[in-house]
């Protein structure tokens, strides 16, 4: 089945996001502070519930199913990660990712509301958006609380 530019916006995000819950649950068991996993915990579980409602939206209203996950570029990913925290320290490398990773997810919410879809899609991607600014925002305080002595 070919896609058109909506279809694949789309599909692009909600692979990304998947992607995006995979580093957080590999960040989760490299944490060694208490309040960032806490915080890490809870923003996957609400983006876990925003990508299962968007999912569902998107297979009502478009008849689009998830792709089937890139598990080799995934590995690269991950591994990647992990070779960088070994040179660097874990924790700073670790939320200069994650700051990273949710302005790629923002940048990819943004196109998708550059398109016009049904208005239960529409509504999903303004919550989506809405959470990923608020992680980013956390994220960025994070970083700021470990860089101040």
């Amino acid at each position: 089945m070919l896609l058109d530019e909506a279809q694949t916006a789309v599909s692009d995000l909600l692979e990304a996001l998947h992607e995006s819950l995979d580093d957080y649950q590999d960040n989760l068991q490299r944490l060694h502070n208490a309040e960032i996993a806490q915080e890490f915990n809870d923003a996957m579980n609400q983006r876990t519930e925003l990508l299962n409602a968007l999912e569902e939206r998107v297979k009502e209203e478009l008849s689009l199913r998830p792709r089937a996950a890139d598990t080799e570029r995934e590995d690269f990913h991950h591994l990647w990660s992990k070779l960088k925290s070994l040179v660097f320290d874990g924790q700073e490398l670790m939320l200069k990712e994650r700051a990273e990773q949710e302005r790629q997810l923002i940048s990819l919410v943004a196109r998708c509301e550059s398109y016009d879809y049904p208005e239960k899609v529409d509504s999903q991607l303004k919550q989506l958006h809405q959470h990923l600014t608020e992680q980013l925002r956390q994220i960025k305080q994070f970083q700021q609380s470990i860089t101040q002595p």
